[in-house]
């Protein structure tokens, strides 16, 4: 088993899912489930953090010709819990350059789709010459 296929089973087991929305763009999303709530019944902030992350580095790697991403920067301001449903997450690049990439994600609690957290994300560039 590669570690990019022990990453993928783990991430299912959590639950996280791609999917598609509405305008076309490729959401992460995390249903609200027993095993990934805290004591207040909310996603666990670590995980929704990782689901930020998801999200923004699958948009920085389709982005690039080649090569790969590594999170270099993770911001996260959290402003309602996750407490039923799924959290979503949508990513826009914000910047891209030579050597780093910037995108930020919204996070959205849904159905009700009110704005859960939002993150700045940074990747460095690695695996091709960037001079």
């Amino acid at each position: 088993m590669t570690s990019t296929q022990a990453i993928g089973e783990l991430l299912d087991h959590i639950g996280f899912r791609k999917e598609p929305d509405e305008s076309g763009a490729v959401t992460w999303e995390l249903p609200v489930a027993p095993h990934v709530v805290n004591t207040s019944g909310g996603l666990q902030g670590g995980l929704v953090a990782t689901l930020v992350d998801i999200a923004a580095g699958t948009l920085a790697l389709d982005s690039l010709p080649a090569g790969g991403v590594v999170t270099s920067d993770l911001s996260v301001r959290y402003f309602r819990a996750v407490t039923t449903g799924t959290a979503r997450a949508v990513s826009t690049i914000v910047h891209s350059g030579k050597r780093s990439i910037v995108v930020q994600v919204e996070v959205r609690n849904m159905p009700e789709n009110h704005l859960a957290a939002l993150a700045t994300v940074s990747f460095a560039i690695v695996g091709h010459n960037t001079r």
